[in-house]
């Protein structure tokens, strides 16, 4: 994940010899303790242009400078993996200053650093880790020294942390969480979609945008929360906060609003094999007399939203593939099940035939096109591949040789109601041959 940054760096390496010691990278070294109305399109341009704007990356200043040894027993440079794991714990205690040392071939110490906060703000299951901690730092302020050791770059980087909210805080933020969870009464035999609803419902209903910037808490859930009031970064990092907790895969996604003029972020949520968007910032001020749904599990195409480009290239979109039309649910739209049986007319799917990597699907009327997928897990729990063809014979490439594939198919209509589908078809396998060595 690369961050829109602000950055000051010069990347001459300091080579004043220093005395190298050693300690264990995984080492925290603290410095600092520390019902749909009408609403027409003019009114909902007044509202998205009032928004004051903003989400908060957090800056990021790397400079090189002649810092002094840290004076520090033991110390040893450690691997990226190791400096990770160090600044991860030390955002989750709220450390505001602590030192990290790497060893590594590259001379690009920005391009480190960044790898490092990447691998530590990695979206996990916690829902404490990941986007929330990355969308509750203000600023982070980077200085390093360098020195060159038998081929090798020895780093130290003391990093200094500034957060929107405390450590007392958050703790209350997980508290207040629980207990919203424990009123929504969810039961087993509540559905994700249901989940995802409730929680959109009650940031709606309890939310309001905040109208001043002058207090850096209304970019927290905390502000959300116990203010009820927050800027978007506020009820997107809430909305992860939440549904993270109830095993609901989301993230924060950062961009502009309208024409690009104005920073923004929304959430998008995992229904299904896809993910949706959802804005409860811009529902919010909608919801006065009820919440629209105007913003709630959209397609891909995401109507006056502009992802930030790490978010939309396509290691991103492998990660979180989006859905390309609008959510619907039986629940939410009766009309979906029977818009299904109209185009399908209960049409069963079928693999045909599966010869060399390529496989017959059987044609079903009125399709817009087929989606394929392959994975070496019957379950299709991890490493699943989708292929979009509009075609009944497709041809899968780069298969690894003496691997055992799972293959299902199913057939996708567009239509104005949103897209619907027929059932996976029966799961077929194949075995691809193992060249053997002449």
């Amino acid at each position: 994940m690369k961050k829109i940054i602000s950055i000051i760096m010069a990347l001459a390496m300091l080579v004043t010899p220093v005395n190298i010691t050693s300690v264990k990278a995984d080492q925290i070294y603290n410095i600092e303790k520390s019902s749909q109305s009408q609403i027409t399109k003019n009114k909902i341009n007044q509202i998205i242009s009032s928004q004051k704007a903003d989400i908060r990356t957090g800056t990021v200043t790397i400079e090189n400078k002649r810092l002094e040894a840290a004076n520090i027993p033991g110390i040893n440079y450690g691997t990226i993996n190791q400096a990770a794991i160090t600044l991860k714990k030390a955002m989750l205690v709220h450390q505001n200053t602590l030192y990290v040392f790497v060893k590594s071939k590259s001379s690009a110490a920005d391009q480190i650093y960044y790898d490092i906060e990447d691998k530590a703000l990695s979206v996990t299951d916690n829902p404490v880790e990941g986007d929330y901690m990355l969308w509750d730092i203000s600023n982070r302020d980077v200085s390093y020294r360098a020195q060159k050791s038998n081929g090798y770059y020895l780093y130290q980087f003391l990093i200094k942390i500034k957060y929107f909210t405390t450590l007392e805080q958050r703790s209350l933020v997980d508290d207040k969480v629980n207990q919203i969870i424990e009123e929504l009464g969810f039961t087993s035999e509540t559905t994700d979609y249901e989940k995802v609803k409730a929680v959109y419902d009650y940031v709606c209903k309890h939310v309001t945008y905040a109208q001043s910037l002058d207090d850096e808490i209304v970019f927290t859930a905390y502000s959300a929360l116990y203010n009820g009031e927050a800027v978007c970064q506020g009820y997107a990092q809430l909305i992860y906060r939440i549904l993270k907790q109830l095993g609901i895969s989301v993230r924060v996604i950062p961009g502009y609003g309208k024409d690009k003029t104005v920073r923004h972020g929304w959430n998008i949520v995992k229904l299904g094999d896809y993910y949706y968007n959802l804005d409860a910032t811009w529902d919010s001020q909608l919801s006065q007399a009820g919440i629209r749904y105007r913003y709630f599990l959209k397609g891909d195409n995401f109507k006056d939203h502009t992802r930030d480009d790490q978010y939309k290239n396509s290691d991103f979109y492998r990660n979180y593939p989006m859905a390309a039309s609008d959510y619907i649910s039986d629940g939410q739209n009766e009309q979906s099940e029977k818009t299904k049986n109209s185009f399908f007319e209960n049409q069963k799917t079928k693999i045909k035939n599966i010869s060399k990597n390529k496989i017959k699907l059987k044609k079903i009327k009125g399709a817009t096109g087929y989606k394929i997928q392959y994975s070496t897990n019957k379950k299709f729990k991890k490493k699943v591949r989708t292929i979009k063809t509009k075609k009944t014979t497709y041809k899968i490439k780069k298969l690894k040789k003496g691997k055992t594939y799972y293959i299902r198919y199913k057939a996708y209509r567009n239509s104005s109601e949103g897209q619907v589908s027929t059932d996976w078809s029966k799961i077929k396998k194949i075995k691809t041959i193992k060249r053997t060595k002449k």
